[in-house]
């Protein structure tokens, strides 16, 4: 069992309830935390916190992604025991400029960009999770893929993202890694310990914004039938 911040929006139907709602039925205690700008009670939360799920708002990526990533980090800075962040991005950043999502805000790309790169040269342990396009199939109805091909694609039901972020925190092996994920055909997974443990860990050396080496690898992918 674990102490974990699920930082985010809190609306009603929003990842954040669902993610806090999956980490209480696995038996950990949950504190929420909707305001990333108040850095007193940040410091509070995280004063006995072993893992924090960060879940940016949307709107401003580098407010609301960067500018909470930093916020997290130096609160974090006075603690004993770093806490693991596992921090919510976007499969869109690995495609770069051109994707449709990236053109709907100059700013959107740029803000992730950076919140990963703070995420991965800070001194929190840290886990970045890019999902695919949102869907709302019920939990554990198709087969779950971790990629870290920079270019995947696809959908990802919120119920499964959401135990994929609560696995992130429990499993030692997502530390230090980047992947996406997305649904398909077939059984749902069950070891999430094998399959996090062939992610490859990140070059931190090598950070050229939206596709380092390193996320080109093969997916890693429970049994499905052909399609």
């Amino acid at each position: 069992m674990a102490q974990l911040v699920v930082a985010a929006s809190g609306y009603p139907g929003s990842l954040g309830l669902l993610v806090m709602a999956h980490a209480r039925e696995r038996g950990h205690k949950v504190t929420e935390l909707h305001d990333l700008r108040n850095q007193e009670a940040v410091r509070a939360a995280l004063a006995r916190t072993d893992a924090v799920v960060l879940i940016p708002r949307r709107g401003n990526a580098w407010q609301d992604a960067h500018g909470a990533v930093v916020t997290l980090a130096e609160a974090a800075d006075t603690l004993d025991t770093a806490p693991h962040l596992v921090l919510l991005s976007s499969f869109a950043v690995g495609h770069g400029p051109m994707h449709p999502l990236n053109r709907t805000d100059p700013s959107l790309l740029p803000g992730r960009v950076a919140a990963e790169h703070a995420t991965r040269t800070g001194r929190l342990p840290y886990t970045i999770v890019r999902p695919v396009w949102f869907s709302e199939d019920p939990a554990r109805s198709h087969a779950l893929t971790l990629t870290q091909d920079p270019r995947t694609d696809g959908m990802i039901s919120r119920a499964d993202l959401a135990a994929t972020l609560i696995a992130a925190v429990e499993q030692p092996a997502a530390r230090g890694t980047t992947f996406g994920l997305y649904n398909e055909p077939g059984p749902p997974l069950t070891d999430w310990a094998s399959d996090f443990a062939q992610l490859r860990p990140d070059d931190v050396g090598d950070d050229n914004r939206t596709t380092r080496k390193g996320l080109g690898s093969p997916s890693v992918s429970h049994p499905h039938p052909a399609r």
